[in-house]
């Protein structure tokens, strides 16, 4: 199982490599994330400037990690669009730093990054 890990927080939110390492337990885990914070996006993409992608330094081993100048979503579109198309099983998107809760969820980059997941037809889950 490929497992795509992402989140709101950035690439060195220690929440992320958290999930990331409780997962390499049962599937391959690929790290997905914004270069910096994004809290507070939804499921906003960028449409107006280019997005860069870059491989990100090692953390765990065996896990592949890029980093995006862009928002949470934008990370799950280019990981199952662009760099993994048809291999990706599940979409985990956390650990958020900070709760989601009642009316926050509509503006969280964590339940977006899982909502772009859930829109390309791949089971998602959030996690705060």
């Amino acid at each position: 199982m490929r497992i795509l890990v992402t989140n709101d927080d950035g690439i060195d939110a220690p929440g992320l490599w958290t999930v990331a390492k409780e997962l390499q337990k049962v599937g391959q885990v690929t790290v997905v994330a914004p270069q910096w914070e994004q809290s507070g996006v939804g499921s906003s993409v960028s449409l107006r400037q280019a997005v860069k992608v870059s491989k990100a330094k090692l953390q765990l081993k065996d896990v592949e990690a890029y980093s995006v100048e862009g928002t949470p979503a934008d990370c799950v579109i280019i990981a199952v669009r662009s760099l993994f198309p048809g291999e990706i099983d599940l979409v985990v998107s956390g650990i958020n730093r900070g709760p989601n809760i009642g009316h926050d969820i509509f503006v969280s980059g964590t339940v977006g990054a899982a909502l772009q997941g859930y829109l390309h037809g791949i089971p998602s889950l959030a996690i705060s």
